[in-house]
């Protein structure tokens, strides 16, 4: 019997931390920061970067947002891409709900969170396609295709620490999202 139980234990860590393995906000960055630790860019960076448009797509029957930025950074302008899981809509205003916007149409949903909201993001500046787009998606946590893992022809690794994480484009993005009140 205890065999059964040590068997049923194992599948359900198995399939909660290998299948379902999935990313918070807050994990992704931290984990960026934590990839680069003496970058003096990526998240001490994003001051001049301009969000100039964020297009909000709310999937109610499967409880999910997609947010899509179009930043500007110097001359070049990208494509910061979060899709959040696990969002409570509202049919109508309620005490602190947001309001969002989508093709004209009103919606009201619960704050995102920067922990307990599961997602997977994209962008596609070079720093996220060569250093973290492989990783995220072997946490799961990679919004669309990925890529081969770059190897480096006798430099240094692009991602020596082989981490998951967000460019600069995302974090600013998420400030942005924050100041606006999208985002707790």
């Amino acid at each position: 019997m205890s065999s059964l139980i040590n068997n049923y234990m194992n599948f359900n860590k198995w399939l909660l931390n290998d299948v379902y393995l999935e990313s918070s906000l807050q994990g992704l960055y931290q984990s960026a920061v934590d990839a680069f630790p003496r970058t003096t860019k990526r998240q001490h960076a994003i001051d001049p970067i301009k969000i100039e448009n964020l297009r909000f797509v709310p999937y109610l029957g499967v409880k999910t947002l997609f947010i899509k930025g179009l930043a500007q950074n110097e001359t070049k302008k990208y494509n910061p891409m979060i899709l959040f899981k696990n969002v409570t809509y509202y049919e109508e205003a309620t005490a602190g709900a947001v309001r969002i916007e989508s093709e004209g149409r009103r919606y009201f949903l619960d704050r995102l969170s920067m922990d307990d909201n599961h997602i997977v993001i994209r962008c596609n500046c070079p720093d996220f396609h060569w250093r973290f787009n492989f990783y995220n998606h072997l946490n799961k946590s990679l919004y669309g295709s990925k890529r081969t893992r770059y190897e480096n022809q006798g430099g240094p690794p692009a991602n020596p620490m082989e981490k998951e994480g967000m460019c600069k484009h995302a974090m600013k993005m998420i400030k942005i999202l924050s100041e606006i009140g999208i985002i707790s």
